[in-house]
C-alpha cells in the first residue's frame, strides 16, 4: 500500500469528524458576516478589501484549531485502538503511514477553508460588485496554508508521541502559544534582553523571532495579498501605528533583511509543515508499537 492509499481510507476516517464539521460552519458563518458588516453598516469609502481583511482574525483562530482537531489523533489514536499493528501488516512503510496521514488531514482543512471562503467571495462578490480575485486567492492560499502547518504539527506531535493524553496535551499546548501568545512572549525576551517593552521602533531580530510562529507568518502573508493593515494578531502588544507601519519603518528606517521578506514568511510556513512530521517519523521509527 502506499502513501496515496493510506490517505485514501485515512481521508474518510477524517472527515468524519463532527467537530471539524462544526469548526467549517462557524468559520464560514463568521466569514460572511465579516465580509456583510461593513456595507450593512454603510460605512463610507469603505471597499471589498476593508470587508475581506478582518477574516484573517477568526481564520487565524479557527483554521488551526481545526487542523489540530483533525490531526493530533491521526497516529497516536491508531495506535492506542491496534488499528495500527494491523495497517502495518500490509506492505506499507512507517513514512507511507505518516505521508499518508498528513495527506488526508491537510486535504480536509483545505476543502473546509475553501468551502468557507468561497461562501464568503461569494456573498462579497454580490455586495460589492465584485472580489479582486487574484488578492482573495492569495489570501486563501495563505489561509490554506496556515492550516497544512498546524496539520503538520499536530500530525508530528501524533506520530512523535506513545500516548493520547501526552498528544492532547501537546497539541493544545502548541495552539495556546502559537495562536494566541506568542507575541507577548517575544515581547518578554525583548525586555529581558533590553530593559524595556517593544515600541513603534524595534531590531531586525524581534520581529525575526515574531515571524517564527506561524501564525505571524501568515499575518504578513495575508496583509501582503490583500495591502491592508488590518492583523491578525490576537494579543498585540505594540502600539496600533507600529503594526500597520512598513517593516522599514519599524526598523527605524533601516533596510529590511532578507529574512524578513514575504517569501521568508512562506519559508517558515512550509517549515512548520514539514521539520515536525520530520521530527516525528523519526521518533515512530524507532519506538515499538
Amino acid at each position: 500500500m502506499s502513501a496515496l492509499g493510506v490517505a485514501r481510507v485515512d481521508l474518510r476516517t477524517a472527515a468524519r469528524s463532527r467537530m471539524v464539521w462544526w469548526l467549517t460552519a462557524v468559520l464560514t458563518a463568521l466569514s460572511v458576516v465579516g465580509v456583510s458588516l461593513v456595507a450593512l453598516l454603510d460605512v463610507e469609502g469603505a471597499t471589498v478589501v476593508d470587508a475581506v481583511g478582518p477574516l484573517s482574525l477568526p481564520a487565524v483562530l479557527l483554521v488551526p484549531l481545526a487542523a489540530i482537531v483533525v490531526g493530533y489523533e491521526a497516529v497516536v489514536g491508531e495506535r492506542r485502538s491496534g488499528s495500527l499493528k494491523v495497517l502495518l501488516g500490509f506492505p506499507v512503510s512507517r513514512a507511507a503511514v505518516v505521508v499518508g496521514k498528513v495527506t488526508a488531514r491537510a486535504s480536509t482543512v483545505t476543502l473546509a477553508v475553501v468551502v468557507a471562503f468561497g461562501v464568503a467571495g461569494a456573498v462579497a462578490a454580490v455586495l460589492y460588485d465584485g472580489v479582486p480575485a487574484g488578492r482573495y486567492l492569495a489570501f486563501t492560499l495563505a489561509t490554506i496554508g496556515l492550516g497544512v502547518a498546524f496539520v503538520g504539527l499536530s500530525v508530528g506531535i501524533s506520530t512523535a508521541v506513545a500516548t493520547h493524553g501526552r498528544a492532547l496535551a501537546l497539541a493544545v499546548g502548541s495552539y495556546l502559544l502559537l495562536v494566541l501568545f506568542w507575541k507577548p512572549v517575544v515581547a518578554g525576551v525583548h525586555y529581558a534582553a533590553t530593559g524595556a517593552v517593544p515600541g513603534n521602533e524595534v531590531p531586525a531580530w524581534y520581529l525575526l523571532l515574531e515571524r517564527v510562529s506561524p501564525t505571524v507568518a501568515y499575518d504578513v502573508l495575508t496583509r501582503a495579498a490583500l495591502d491592508t493593515s488590518a492583523t491578525a494578531s490576537v494579543f498585540a502588544v505594540r502600539p496600533p501605528a507600529a503594526s500597520a507601519a512598513s517593516v522599514s519603518a519599524q526598523l527605524g528606517g533601516a533596510p529590511v533583511p532578507w529574512y524578513l521578506s514575504n517569501l521568508a514568511a512562506v519559508l517558515v510556513v512550509c517549515a512548520w509543515t514539514v521539520l515536525p512530521v520530520a521530527v516525528g517519523l523519526v521518533r515512530f521509527r524507532r519506538r515499538d508499537l
